[in-house]
């Protein structure tokens, strides 16, 4: 029986050594060698394996950056910095990286908007939405039951008073609380955007103002004071063109539902600096707001009265002369 045993257990540990040495042969001669970019690329990437680059994960977008199936910067949530580290172990050029933030286009709280009934159904907004369009007046207004808070992997989204509220902060612009509103009125805008309208009702004054205390009436005059093109109406909404937008805040200043938000921080304006300035007038002529006096060949100055802040008086001064600075 011992013999059994024995002859048995060596059979075993022969075997095992055997496929053992053709396991080692196998993957010496068959095994793939793993590209070291794919480490170097996931160590300068954020971690959130949110999916916002449209991959399963941070690892799975590392290798199709490195198999060139995905652009360097093609991360929402990643960092220019980051970006161009990622660029340089490629070996190609990062481009221009506009940083995104996640904007509520709604001020639609339970203080703000008429309520027609109490909602007591499943805790799912798409659900709410489908019974009779709501249980807002509004019927673009956030439901304000959670589908964004649920989706959002760094707990950025919170509902206070029955509105969805972002902390940009904490925020990663992964895009998952875009996708999961049923009345999409959370968005990805340019960091750097002057002016955010922040109302989705694309319907008459009168239907919004039944419904809404703070919603856009579509009444245009943001688009009629807006002296650089940026903004357009459409379906009673304002459609603000941030490439086109200077943050100059007049249509914050003149709607009349506040349903516009400028830059957060103080307000700015233009100061020239008199030991370089040449009196060009270039600044001149370029403000909107006749904000810049002075003769030509003499130094100029701003009248902060009037200047709104838009930078393009910088912009143009060939001496690098102006400068934005808090308004008083």
């Amino acid at each position: 029986m011992n013999e059994i045993i024995i002859g048995s257990a060596a059979a075993l540990g022969a075997l095992g050594l055997l496929f053992g040495a053709l396991l080692a042969v196998a993957s010496r001669f068959f095994g793939v060698t793993a590209d070291s970019r794919v480490i170097q690329v996931r160590e300068n990437l954020p971690g959130a394996n949110c999916g916002g680059c449209g991959y399963a994960g941070c690892n799975a977008f590392a290798e199709a950056i490195v198999s060139g199936g995905a652009p360097v910067n093609g991360c929402p949530a990643n960092s220019t910095e980051n970006a161009q580290r990622i660029a340089s172990i490629m070996g190609v050029e990062c481009g221009d990286v506009e940083p995104l933030v996640a904007m509520v286009r709604c001020r639609g709280t339970l203080a703000n908007t008429h309520i027609k009934y109490e909602y007591e159904g499943i805790t799912d907004c798409a659900a709410a939405a489908a019974l009779a369009e709501g249980y807002k007046a509004c019927r673009f207004s956030c439901m304000g039951l959670g589908n964004c808070t649920r989706v959002c992997p760094t707990g950025a989204v919170t509902v206070v008073d029955g509105l969805a509220t972002i902390d940009h902060d904490r925020c990663i612009t992964c895009g998952k609380c875009v996708a999961a509103c049923p009345r999409h009125i959370i968005h990805l805008v340019p960091a750097s955007a002057g002016a955010v309208v922040l109302c989705s009702a694309n319907a008459k004054g009168k239907t919004v103002r039944e419904a809404c205390d703070v919603g856009c009436i579509g009444c245009g005059i943001c688009a009629r004071v807006c002296r650089f093109g940026a903004i357009t109406m459409v379906d009673d909404l304002p459609i603000i063109d941030y490439d086109k937008c200077t943050g100059c805040n007049q249509c914050v200043d003149k709607c009349p539902r506040n349903a516009i938000r400028g830059r957060e921080g103080s307000r700015k304006v233009a100061f020239i600096h008199s030991e370089e300035c040449v009196g060009c007038t270039l600044c001149a002529g370029e403000c909107k707001f006749d904000a810049i006096e002075g003769e030509p060949k003499t130094i100029h100055s701003v009248d902060p009265d009037k200047c709104s802040g838009c930078k393009q008086c910088v912009n143009v001064c060939p001496q690098e002369a102006i400068t934005l600075i808090d308004k008083d």
